[in-house]
């Protein structure tokens, strides 16, 4: 009874403790068939994980049938600030599902098709090559072949391009040809998005649409720069700047007021820090110049401090909060609609939840085997495996400074986490036993 009599007091007074900050109403648990005393089984996980100096803080936010039922923050932001409900944190490439969704307007709007060839509005992606290794003992390291058919939109959108990250590629030199096609894209300067740079995107996006690519489109999945070319192209087609194009486009119809490339100054003091952790006990915050390190992968330096920049990257660049997520997720949820606006067609939110964009190939970045990726995000396609979000059709994706979203359309139910925790590996184990406690809430 007086678990019940809580949380009525907090749907009633549930709000954002910031000033001038709209309240946030959160619903008691059991009104959509979540169990309160399950939920409490969240707070134990976080509290665990900040107490052992894991991560400094998070927030975390489990909804159900369109409204709210958890939502806490705990820890710090800062080293002299806590966590709040409303800070914005750099969502990485939690920005991959938002620029798939500006393509898709413009591909309601009837400005482009996904079989298009992207060379139709970016013409440095006309006549590709493919690296092709050869055998130990040749004259030459590789050989470049023709294209067999171009890369299309749809192939950005479900990273079938042949493209890839200099970051992830530096993980794997075993493979035949990668070091070759790496020291390409280094000599090209060519930028993975991490870094917050005053370069103009579209000139990065040239130059790798002359180099050669990694496969044949459409014969790899790889997870790679596709988003990147993908918000150039929205700009390219839209004739706005991609940031304004978003803004107005996505951004303001679905009431994400705290959603930016660019952070404005007046808002810069909620914009959580990153923290290094060894996941051991081991935290601090990373100084100003520090060069971030992901396991392997070398960032640059300042990329987790920079708020601004003429550098808008497609599939990072965008800082959030947990609230204006949740909104951009039941939107999809939705079918596409939020609070009497429609940003997308039903139709269109089936086609980008389709598990047969990548054909065979799993998307194995994230995940195990019977995870295919659809068109901005990874799609559970079946049960039968090593990490279990939930039902069949669950889809998901995550942030390099350990951000992650998943939208259970079976249940109704989304589950958002947000840390500022380098390195990202870390945080796996902590999701998938939050997803298992969000799941096993349920109770109706």
């Amino acid at each position: 009874m007086r678990i019940k009599t809580f949380f009525s007091l907090v749907a009633v007074c549930s709000a954002l403790t910031a000033a001038g900050v709209k309240e946030i109403s959160v619903v008691l648990p059991e009104t959509v068939g979540l169990s309160s005393q399950r939920l409490v089984n969240i707070d134990k996980l976080i509290n665990q994980h900040v107490d052992e100096k894991k991560m400094a803080g998070a927030v975390v936010l489990v909804a159900r049938h369109g409204k709210i039922a958890y939502f806490k923050a705990t820890g710090l932001a800062d080293t002299d600030k806590p966590m709040r409900k409303d800070a914005i944190m750099r969502i990485m490439s939690m920005s991959k599902p938002i620029t798939s969704v500006a393509t898709m307007l413009l591909y309601e709007q009837g400005k482009l098709l996904l079989s298009d060839p992207v060379s139709k509005y970016l013409p440095e992606f006309k006549n590709q090559k493919v690296l092709v290794p050869l055998p130990e003992g040749s004259a030459y390291a590789y050989k470049l072949v023709p294209v067999k058919r171009e890369v299309t939109i749809r192939d950005l959108l479900a990273h079938t391009s042949g493209l890839m990250y200099k970051g992830i590629a530096e993980l794997h030199l075993d493979q035949p040809g990668r070091q070759d096609i790496l020291d390409l894209y280094k000599e090209a300067a060519v930028n993975d998005g991490y870094c917050r740079t005053d370069e103009e995107i579209g000139d990065m996006v040239g130059r790798l649409g002359r180099l050669p690519l990694n496969a044949q489109p459409g014969e790899l999945w790889e997870y790679g720069l596709n988003t990147d070319v993908l918000g150039y192209l929205v700009e390219v087609v839209s004739g706005v700047k991609f940031d304004q194009y978003v803004h107005d486009n996505v951004f303001k119809p679905l009431k994400m007021n705290d959603s930016y490339f660019n952070v404005p100054k007046e808002k810069t003091a909620r914009v959580a820090r990153v923290f290094k952790s060894d996941w051991r006990g081991s935290l601090q915050k990373a100084a100003d110049d520090e060069v971030l390190v992901q396991g392997e992968l070398v960032m640059c330096p300042n990329d987790g401090y920079k708020t601004s920049g003429t550098y808008l990257s497609g599939g990072g660049g965008v800082l959030s909060t947990v609230y204006d997520y949740f909104r951009f997720s039941q939107m999809l949820l939705n079918g596409g609609e939020l609070d009497g606006v429609r940003l997308l067609s039903r139709k269109t939110v089936e086609l980008m939840t389709a598990t047969n964009h990548s054909g065979e190939y799993d998307a194995d970045f994230l995940h195990d085997k019977g995870w295919k990726f659809g068109l901005g995000f990874a799609i559970q396609q079946d049960r039968e495996h090593d990490v279990d979000a939930g039902d069949v059709g669950v889809f998901e994706w995550a942030g390099l400074y350990s951000t992650r979203f998943s939208v259970d359309p079976k249940e109704e139910k989304i589950t958002i986490f947000f840390s500022q925790t380098t390195p990202f590996g870390h945080h796996f184990e902590l999701w998938d036993k939050l997803l298992v406690l969000s799941g096993s809430a349920i109770a109706d």
